[in-house]
């Protein structure tokens, strides 16, 4: 599932990619490969969601390299990851597996906390240029949706799908709870639930990507829609500091929060005891702070936050293309 470690685990299974075989691990290069890159070292994560949707009809090419991959790996635990599975048509994807047994196939999942998911989703979509309208209309739109189909955005409608798409195969969801996991990593949590022994002397601690603040966000969106995702993405790359720029549960007001929550956690009674039957409930409430409960995204104080945000963004985009103009003036 996005937005659930999927960056950190990734990144270090392709950076102690000369280790892994040593505890019986293959992380899988088919798909990881750029299709102009055959002889760079494999990207962090799998490629094959963005070909099923540039080929749209012939799967041959995936499926016939990942079959052959694993049968000659078939002694190891072999591992295919990205968060773009989650969300992509079930029915094709496995399409990519059929050579592969279904009874030797796993399908493991992360849950993260559904109001957290939303302001996690919607940050990212807001970075990325793609929300133009405002936060306010945005947010509603959405709600309106899940509370009229919970099935499309809960952990059971996913379920479903996939043991439609994949009979026969095993599914392991677990929760993203830093409080539940071993070591409180979601690296030594995976490896765990693989029952895959980290590699000596390996260290599990991957660089988090910094919690954007929603009008950050927004701001950046704005340097994506004129300068391009790369050139927005380097950008978001320098350090960035301060409670304007770094924030957390600013998407949601805290009664859409607490709905939210309640909602799609009473349509996935069925897989809560299914999959976690000794928990009460799938995640702990949040103790919000004074501050989080008095939220409002349309206050004055929203409104200053952006256009502070906007302030520092535009001038780092300044900075950015002086730079560049003064190095081909030099060169």
């Amino acid at each position: 599932m996005p937005k659930t470690g999927t960056t950190a685990l990734q990144g270090f299974l392709r950076g102690n990619r000369r280790v892994l075989p040593e505890i019986g691990l293959r992380y899988m290069e088919a798909g990881r490969r750029r299709p102009d890159g055959a002889g760079n070292l494999p990207i962090s994560h799998n490629r094959i969601v963005f070909g099923m949707n540039q080929r749209h009809g012939n799967l041959d090419e995936f499926r016939k390299a990942l079959a052959e991959e694993y049968a000659a790996h078939r002694d190891k635990t072999c591992l295919v990851s990205s968060e773009m599975f989650y969300t992509v048509d079930m029915v094709r994807l496995a399409e990519v597996f059929a050579d592969i047994p279904a009874d030797e196939v796993k399908i493991t999942f992360y849950c993260r906390r559904y109001s957290d998911f939303f302001e996690a989703d919607y940050k990212q979509r807001a970075k990325n240029g793609r929300i133009q309208g405002g936060a306010t209309g945005y947010v509603r739109q959405r709600l309106e949706e899940i509370e009229a189909a919970p099935e499309r955005h809960n952990f059971s409608g996913r379920v479903e799908q996939i043991r439609a798409a994949f009979p026969g195969a095993a599914i392991e969801p677990r929760l993203y709870d830093r409080r539940q996991m071993r070591n409180g990593n979601v690296i030594d949590d995976f490896f765990d639930r693989m029952g895959v022994a980290i590699p000596d002397g390996v260290s599990t601690d991957m660089p988090a990507n910094p919690s954007l603040s929603r009008v950050a966000s927004e701001a950046f969106g704005i340097v994506t829609r004129a300068m391009g995702k790369k050139e927005s993405r380097r950008l978001r790359r320098q350090a960035v500091t301060g409670p304007v720029m770094l924030r957390r549960r600013d998407v949601l007001e805290a009664d859409e929060r607490a709905w939210l929550d309640d909602y799609l956690a009473a349509s996935d009674a069925a897989f809560a005891n299914e999959f976690f039957p000794d928990r009460d409930t799938l995640f702990r409430p949040v103790a919000l702070s004074e501050e989080e409960r008095a939220f409002r995204r349309d206050s004055p104080e929203e409104a200053e936050a952006f256009h502070r945000a906007c302030e520092i963004v535009f001038r780092m985009a300044l900075l950015r293309q002086t730079a560049l103009r003064s190095a081909d003036d030099s060169s």
